[in-house]
């Protein structure tokens, strides 16, 4: 999939979002095509036309005045828009908070509202979103519901995650408790950089002698693989098979990125991270899962991990270690 940070144009890559979405089109013309392959032509037409919708809300951020957009509002008008697929799916969304401003542009906060609705509905239950403030009084969109949280490498999840990095918005991972979960996206002004000269990308990070990649994972192979493609990119990098080896590793300072294959919720993973990012503040980590095709971007600020397939690393490790 493509990303934000592959530094392609904007424009090309909304091009490339109106092939997906026109060939899909065209396909589905196709007499005897099965259900099934009709329904993941639908999808790849839906996703054809959401990453032209991406490029149409970030080219937004070329235009230098912003407007305050009253965030409830907006909030109330999207649930509006929704309530025909709510009904169809039987769903309810219920908005509700606190009469927030928001200082930014009117076709981002749609796009990111619509995306956060998309995401929170593939859990199949009933939504609640409230508009509040962050604890630094920030804006902020708190999407909640009953059961299992969403798949953050959901379709509208990952677009969702790329605007945020975009526009630099923080996403939390998902939050489960007492059988609920709960997904927060914070509208904080982003901080302003100058941009190069005649530049018309989306951002990418750009990686220096001093960043440094560890790897944690019990599979040879997959250690292996990633210590060529680090080799290969020219960026330092360690790689073990477990936790205490990782902690080990941590003598020679802490990593700017973890690779890692145990879960965040497996016992001590969660710890070793903590321990990492008293020691490297916005520490970027990437998990790695069996699932096949998963790329899922993570937040800039690092709170939400970014996810790729442990069997596609030389597709995918390299990129997912930008911000």
């Amino acid at each position: 999939m493509l990303t934000p940070w592959t530094q392609l144009p904007p424009a090309v890559l909304g091009r490339l979002g109106e092939d997906l979405s026109v060939s899909a089109q065209r396909l589905m013309q196709e007499r005897g095509l099965s259900e099934p392959g009709r329904a993941e032509l639908q999808r790849l037409e839906s996703l054809g036309l959401e990453l032209q919708t991406l490029v149409h809300a970030l080219g937004a951020s070329a235009r230098p005045d912003d407007e305050a957009l009253p965030l409830l509002d907006a909030a109330q008008a999207t649930r509006r828009q929704w309530l025909p697929e709510l009904a169809r799916r039987g769903l309810r969304l219920a908005v509700g908070g606190e009469p927030v401003t928001v200082h930014g542009q009117a076709a981002q906060l749609q796009h990111a509202l619509d995306l956060l609705v998309a995401h929170g509905l593939a859990a199949g239950v009933g939504l609640t979103l409230h508009v509040g403030t962050s604890a630094d009084r920030q804006p902020a969109l708190t999407l909640s519901g009953a059961g299992a949280a969403p798949d953050s490498a959901e379709v509208h999840g990952q677009l969702l995650q790329w605007l945020a990095r975009a526009l630099q918005w923080p996403l939390d991972r998902p939050r489960l408790r007492d059988g609920a979960w709960t997904l927060r996206l914070v509208l904080q002004a982003p901080v302003a950089e100058a941009p190069a000269e005649g530049a018309d990308t989306l951002p990418r990070r750009h990686w220096t002698t001093q960043d440094r990649v560890l790897v944690i994972d019990p599979d040879d192979r997959t250690r292996s693989v990633a210590a060529a493609l680090l080799r290969g990119a020219s960026l330092r990098g360690d790689c073990v098979a477990s936790l205490a080896q990782a902690e080990s590793a941590l003598r020679d300072g802490a990593p700017s990125t973890v690779v890692c294959g145990y879960p965040l919720e497996q016992a001590g993973v969660q710890a070793l991270r903590s321990l990492m990012e008293q020691q490297r503040p916005g520490l970027r980590w990437v998990e790695l899962v069996d699932a096949p095709f998963v790329f899922a971007a993570g937040s800039a600020d690092g709170r939400l991990p970014a996810r790729i397939s442990r069997n596609d690393l030389a597709n995918t490790l390299l990129p997912s270690l930008a911000d």
